[in-house]
């Protein structure tokens, strides 16, 4: 199927209305999991790796705290088990298999999170290319729905920064609400995936949200209710 182009791709009204009508406080920085430390504390520990969560209830605003940003090797961890945490609560998913895969060559897995961070701040393509080479996971079991949260984490909440989440929700909202038929539900290319930012930039910038993020939250609740809507 040929790529849906970004000019048939548009948000609906009352996403708009909606948008403004939530501050980026609650919305956004307020925007809270619980995560279930102690399983964290044990499985990083057997791995001899260090727990450096923010807390047992973790806010995107206490991942955007964290310092350097992904700067160093074990800051780019750290972001990483606080990212991995806020992104799956208490269901665990595939983290085990995560802390496993990166604890069999932690220097590889930081120093490759370490430039993708990097990356995240100003070519959303090539960074999710370098974790989703050939379309193939750089981590094992660290696939796009999950390292995506980390490149929107490794731009500390600025408004500005290009890279945001995209996981099944979210691309169900952009496929069955906003008009992107063409995206499917998982194994985006990195190719879509700069598009996905650039539409993300282009409505902000259109409609005056102020933020990319609202946009993807709004997305994200939308694919919520899609799925629980009747065919």
């Amino acid at each position: 199927m040929a790529a849906t182009p970004l000019t048939d791709i548009h948000l609906p009204e009352r996403a708009i209305a909606e948008m403004r009508a939530v501050t980026a406080t609650e919305w956004i920085d307020d925007h809270a999991i619980a995560v279930g430390r102690p399983w964290w504390t044990r499985t990083l520990a057997a791995h001899d790796l260090a727990d450096t969560l923010t807390g047992e209830v973790i806010r995107r605003t206490d991942i955007f705290a964290l310092p350097d940003a992904a700067t160093s090797p074990a800051a780019a961890l750290t972001l990483l088990w606080n990212t991995l945490a806020w992104g799956s609560g208490d269901k665990r998913r595939n983290n085990k298999a995560r802390i496993a895969a990166i604890a069999a060559d932690p220097d590889r897995a930081a120093a490759l999170l370490q430039q993708a961070a990097a990356l995240s701040r100003t070519d959303p393509q090539a960074a999710y290319d370098l974790l989703y080479p050939g379309n193939r996971t750089a981590i094992s079991d660290l696939g796009p729905a999950f390292f995506t949260k980390y490149l929107y984490f490794a731009g500390a909440g600025h408004p500005d920064h290009p890279c945001c989440i995209l996981d099944e929700n979210v691309a169900l909202a952009l496929q069955r609400t906003c008009g992107w038929s063409s995206l499917p539900l998982k194994g985006w290319l990195a190719t879509a995936y700069q598009r996905y930012a650039t539409l993300l930039g282009r409505w902000v910038d259109e409609h005056n949200l102020g933020r990319r993020d609202t946009v993807e939250r709004w997305l994200f609740e939308e694919g919520k209710r899609v799925r629980r809507s009747p065919s």
